[in-house]
């Protein structure tokens, strides 16, 4: 049995169901973003090489070069509450296990690899499902309004509240900055299983006896021959190689008495969360934004936030005009990530949209795999300085990438995509 959206939820609002599914998204978020901190700062602990810390960012994207297609297609086959609930789990068990590790005495390094590729595979799955369940649970006409909403709870807890905790669970200590995330994603499974309903899409061209492969090819070819996807995704991979190539060794950069900043963790938690202020900021305009401006002039400021988020730093040691810097760069992610989103969602039939979102990202997650391996290697080898001005060049660059995108070529795919069986 497929899920759908009753007419009267369509006019009366969003639903019961999708608010429940929000607030285990925000639980998630806010475990995710508080270990995105926590790890790199565990790392530093262990070792001062940039390529060493740059690895833990590689880790956790690896896993989007390698799984993001055969998850694509394992979401459109499975009931995607599931695969939200398997994720959560798993998540917290592999933290739960390597908070035992780190008590008796076998933290290291190689052990905060193995936690940050564990939360990446698991994310791989997680995210592709979590997008691909809400057109399930609001009507069409909706989606903009409950993009923007995951968009301002993610941004408050993974960018914002989660990077603040992570920062000040470290230096209390190791088993609170990997044991509180694991208590946060069992309570994200608590709000999941409240889910009511089945949620899988309908079959369409699937059959129970095609094999991945064939399933992964359909992904392939619908955005291999979509103008406005295959923009978007050549301009995220480009913006996000340079932005993880600048970010997987920014710690190198900003915390400790010998950096350029001479930032405490706590300190750098609260600097990184503030980009979520501009992204909260970017969710809440983005209807208005969208008719004032366009689509195509919204991911160009995008590219333009983030390149100032990167360079910022060299720039100044000022904390408030660094801070500034990435709220702005918080404004361009929240107005991308919702632009694209909603477009993806409108375009793609509900039976595919598992797969071409795993599609997208193995071109523009795996990206930032990457992009943290050779922010790293330049570090090394080249230094911080000319790292961070070649990621901010590459960022302005990525945005050529958008020149193909207009808003009656995303209107005629929609209506296609809208007859498509």
């Amino acid at each position: 049995m497929t899920a759908t959206v009753p007419a009267a939820t369509a006019r009366a609002g969003l639903g019961a169901s999708y608010w429940r599914l929000l607030s285990a998204a925000s639980l998630s978020s806010l475990a995710d973003g508080t270990l995105k901190v926590a790890l790199p700062l565990l790392a530093r602990s262990f070792t001062d090489a940039p390529l060493a810390i740059a690895g833990v960012g590689f880790a956790a994207m690896l896993p989007w070069l390698l799984l993001s297609l055969p998850a694509g297609a394992i979401v459109d086959r499975a009931d995607r509450k599931t695969v939200l609930l398997a994720v959560n789990l798993v998540r917290a068990a592999v933290l739960t296990l390597s908070v035992v590790l780190a008590v008796v005495g076998f933290g290291s390094i190689a052990l905060i690899y193995v936690v940050a590729f564990s939360a990446g595979v698991a994310e791989t799955f997680y995210a592709t499902a979590a997008s691909a369940i809400v057109p399930q649970l609001v009507d069409r006409t909706q989606l903009d309004r409950a993009n923007a909403l995951q968009q301002i709870a993610d941004q408050a807890t993974n960018q914002f509240a989660g990077p603040a905790l992570g920062g000040v669970l470290v230096g209390v200590g190791v088993g609170l900055a990997l044991g509180g995330p694991a208590v946060v994603w069992t309570l994200a499974v608590v709000m999941l299983i409240a889910l009511t309903g089945t949620f899988r899409a309908r079959r369409g061209e699937l059959t129970e006896a095609a094999s991945l492969r064939s399933d992964i090819a359909i992904g392939l070819r619908f955005l291999a021959r979509s103008v406005a996807l295959r923009a978007v995704c050549v301009c995220v991979a480009i913006t996000n190689f340079a932005g993880a190539a600048a970010a997987g060794v920014f710690v190198v950069y900003a915390v400790g008495p010998g950096s350029a900043l001479g930032l405490s963790p706590s300190r750098f938690g609260l600097l990184i969360a503030a980009s979520a202020v501009g992204s909260v900021l970017g969710s809440l305009l983005i209807r208005a934004a969208t008719r004032a401006l366009g689509l195509r002039i919204l991911l160009a400021i995008n590219a333009v936030t983030q390149a100032g988020q990167i360079v910022m730093p060299v720039l100044t040691h000022n904390l408030v005009a660094i801070g500034t810097a990435y709220a702005l760069g918080g404004l361009g992610v929240a107005l991308w990530n919702v632009g694209t989103v909603t477009m993806r969602q409108r375009i793609v039939p509900l039976h595919l949209l598992g797969r071409v979102i795993s599609t997208h990202r193995l071109v523009a997650w795996g990206s930032l795999a990457l992009g943290a391996l050779t922010g790293g290697l330049v570090a090394q080898t080249a230094g911080l300085i000319p790292l961070f001005w070649g990621a901010t060049a590459m960022t302005f660059a990525g945005a050529l990438a958008l020149l193909p995108l207009t808003t009656p070529r995303i209107d005629k795919e929609a209506l296609d995509a809208a007859m498509t069986p």
